[in-house]
C-alpha cells in the first residue's frame, strides 16, 4: 500500500515550536502534533501545508523550507508519508479552530508532552540538532 502523502509545519517563533492537541473524540485523542495534514489531490506540498494551516490556525504563509521527511505506520494500520517544514514567518493572528488547545514550546519541553508516536523519529532529530532557525 502506497503511503499517504502529509505535510506538517514547524512554526519557530522565539526559539518555540507551535504544537497543537488533538480532541478528546479524535483518534489518539489528547495528544500532541505538528499541525497540518494529508495532501490533496493535484496540491503540490507547499500548497497542501497552505491550506493545512489555513484551515486549522487560520494563518498564511507564502514560504517554508522543507527540514525532514519520515514514513511511519501507526497502530489503526495506515502509513503516511511525512514532509515536515520548517516555517520561520506567517501572517495573520492564531487562531485554534481544529484542537483541543494550542502551544508554544522549547525543544527540552517537547518531552514533557504526551506526542503522536508518529513524531519520535522528528522529536530524537530535534534533540540532536535543535529547532530550525
Amino acid at each position: 500500500m502506497t503511503p499517504i502523502p502529509v505535510v506538517t509545519a514547524l512554526i519557530i517563533k522565539d526559539n518555540k515550536v507551535l504544537m497543537c492537541q488533538r480532541r478528546a473524540d479524535k483518534s489518539y485523542p489528547l495528544h500532541w502534533e505538528f499541525p497540518g495534514g494529508k495532501v490533496e489531490s493535484g496540491e503540490t506540498l507547499l500548497q497542501a501545508l497552505q491550506r493545512e494551516l489555513q484551515e486549522e490556525l487560520v494563518i498564511s504563509i507564502s514560504e517554508a523550507g522543507q527540514w525532514f521527511e519520515d514514513t511511519m505506520t501507526y497502530s489503526n494500520g495506515l502509513t503516511y508519508h511525512v514532509t515536515f517544514f520548517h516555517v520561520g514567518v506567517f501572517q495573520g493572528d492564531l487562531v485554534n479552530t481544529e484542537f483541543n488547545e494550542i502551544g508554544w514550546f522549547t525543544a527540552a519541553e517537547l518531552d514533557f508532552i504526551q506526542q503522536l508516536s508518529g513524531n519520535l523519529n522528528i522529536l530524537e532529530k530535534i534533540a540532536e540538532e535543535g529547532l530550525p532557525l
